[in-house]
Formats: structure tokens, C-alpha cells, sequence
């Protein structure tokens, strides 16, 4: 999805610092990330905010942050996991397709896999990369879809009681597919 830094702020409720750019897509890990994609650091076992002048030196459209912006475009946020949840969000409600989301407790990527392969010969589809399934994959995903994509499917994982219901209301999928449900990892 390409949206600007200002739309961007609004959909986040930020502030934008710097001049208003185009981002095409976003990332929250700079070693795969491409030009002019929006970056997202997340605060996890690493703070993602001590990427940010990689990220920049990369190319990324803008970024988000917590922090004092470090040149370039920031979007300062209060939070870059809610934020990147409100964009998930935004790009759901922008789709116009449908979409498919696929849990259980086993096989989900194997299914979201074969049904890109099945549905992608016909109409223009986009898929959870790897098992891209959680709270941070799952919003990614719906964000990174190419403006022309006819069907989102969407893959999503679940750590407790509740996270499916959560991955439901960012990616709000018109059909659902439950692979099998089972005591696993327990």
C-alpha cells in the first residue's frame, strides 16, 4: 500500500516531522527492508528505534518513533506496535476484496500457501509471507498488499485465549478457514 507521511500520521494519530514522502509498503526489520518502504521499530527483546539511522541510510520513506525524530521523514507515535496496528487496519478498510483468513492449530501455512497457489492463477492475490501470523505479521501483511490485489489471505496464529479474536478485528476476513484444532504445544 503507498501512503503518504501525512496520511500516515493521521491514520496513526502522529505527528509528522520532515518533508511529506511516499511510502510504498513498510517493514520493521532493516536487513530486509526495500527503498522507500516505511519503517516500523518495534520495542521487543531489541528497541528497533537503535535501527532508525539504518534505516534511513537504506532509504526507507519515512519511519516511525517514540523518540526525538534522527533526520530524515519520522511519524513520532506514542506507540509503533499500535500504530502499525492502525495502519493494518487502514489498508484492511482501503481493500475492497475479499479476504481469507486462515487459523488452526496445525498446517495454517500450508494452506494459506496452496490457496495462493490455487486462487493466484486466476485472480491477483496476496499472502502472509512466510507464517507472518501474528500481532506485527498479521497488520504487515495487510499493509504490504499491492494496490491491484483482488484477494488478501491472511494467516493467523494464536499464543492464548483472545489473539485470534485481536488478528479478526485488524484483518476482518470475509472467510475463514480453521485447519484442525488440538491440544498442540501444550
Amino acid at each position: 500500500m503507498q501512503m503518504t507521511a501525512s496520511e500516515i500520521a493521521q491514520v496513526t494519530g502522529g505527528s509528522i516531522d520532515g518533508p511529506d514522502t511516499t511510502c510504498d509498503g513498510a517493514s520493521i526489520d532493516t536487513r530486509t527492508m526495500e527503498v522507500g518502504e516505511l519503517f516500523i521499530p518495534v520495542v521487543d527483546a531489541r528497541d528497533g528505534h537503535d535501527f532508525i539511522t539504518v534505516a534511513i541510510s537504506a532509504g526507507c520513506g519515512a519511519y516511525l518513533t517514540m523518540h526525538e525524530p534522527q533526520g530524515g521523514t519520522a511519524i513520532v507515535v506514542d506507540d509503533t506496535s499500535r500504530a502499525l496496528t492502525a495502519l493494518g487496519r487502514e489498508a484492511r478498510r482501503r481493500h475492497t476484496g475479499p479476504v481469507i483468513g486462515i487459523t488452526g492449530s496445525v498446517g495454517k501455512t500450508s494452506v494459506k500457501d496452496l490457496a495462493l497457489a490455487a486462487i493466484g492463477k486466476t485472480r491477483k492475490t496476496h499472502a502472509s509471507k512466510q507464517s507472518f501470523n501474528n500481532e506485527l505479521g498479521v497488520p504487515l501483511t495487510l499493509f504490504n498488499a499491492p494496490a491491484d490485489t483482488e484477494v488478501l489471505i491472511v494467516e493467523m496464529g494464536a499464543r492464548g485465549i483472545g489473539h485470534i479474536a485481536e488478528l479478526c478485528g485488524i484483518a476482518a476476513p470475509n472467510i475463514g478457514i480453521v485447519t484442525y484444532v488440538g491440544a498442540v504445544h501444550t
